[in-house]
């Protein structure tokens, strides 16, 4: 950005992603972490002589998985209670041993923690951490060579704004002037850059757009094109109506 601009607020915003007809008043934390396990290699042939890495994680894993559903069990969000799960965790990365027949020394896992409006990075890389202490100390070999947890990557806080903002009325109303049929206002799993605009700039954003969460960052990404021309016409209702253009000829 140029120098200029730099301080310069927008009294609003609408971030641009797809929203399955629907307006996203509110969007997930998401952190992504790494935790390295340590155990001890030994010949294949005599793996007792070793520790397992990957046999260490199991318990790990299980519990951040227990976790997950202890979660959805015990804490509630009007905009997420509807969710299947509210606060997935998953682990998308395994790497460990060097050979198939050696037992293997090191394991690493990079997973994604995903938690609520609401919940702060701090805290649930605190609670996360101590999920994993917890479980390293109810284990004589983890309990001697802990396991290392760390955050890397994308950092991303919780964010939400009333269903009552200005913009987002005016967006849902832009949606059924355009579709005749209401705009919902729902919540969203995934971390959302409006997160940076809403904490940090202090600028009420909805966000809204063409396609489905459903169908990104999958095999065959798809959107429909009827979908795209409604978004399109959609936000630009919405830019005449907040700007007060409505009344030029």
């Amino acid at each position: 950005m140029p120098a200029k601009h730099r301080g310069e607020r927008a009294k609003t915003a609408v971030f641009l992603t797809g929203a399955g007809g629907q307006q996203q008043i509110a969007a997930g934390g998401s952190l992504v972490f790494r935790i390295t396990v340590t155990g001890k290699s030994a010949h294949g042939a005599n793996r007792n002589q070793g520790v397992s890495a990957v046999e260490k994680f199991f318990p790990i894993f299980q519990d951040l998985l227990d976790w997950e559903a202890e979660r959805n069990r015990t804490l509630s969000h009007p905009l997420y209670d509807d969710f299947e799960n509210k606060f997935p965790i998953s682990v998308g990365l395994v790497r460990a041993g060097t050979w198939a027949s050696t037992v293997p020394e090191v394991l690493v896992a990079e997973g994604r923690l995903g938690f609520l409006p609401g919940e702060t990075i701090e805290e649930m890389q605190a609670q996360a951490e101590a999920r994993v202490r917890a479980v390293a100390d109810d284990d004589d070999w983890l309990r001697e060579h802990p396991p290392v947890v760390e955050w890397f990557g994308g950092q991303f806080g919780s964010c939400e704004i009333s269903p009552d903002e200005p913009i987002a009325q005016t967006v849902a109303a832009a949606h059924g002037l355009v579709t005749g049929t209401a705009a919902g206002m729902k919540g969203i799993t995934a971390g959302l850059d409006m997160r940076l605009l809403v904490n940090i700039g202090g600028i009420p954003t909805a966000t809204y757009g063409a396609g489905h969460t459903d169908h990104v960052h999958c095999a065959d990404e798809w959107i429909d094109i009827d979908d795209l021309l409604i978004a399109v016409e959609t936000i630009a209702v919405t830019a005449i109506e907040w700007c007060g253009l409505a009344g030029l000829s």
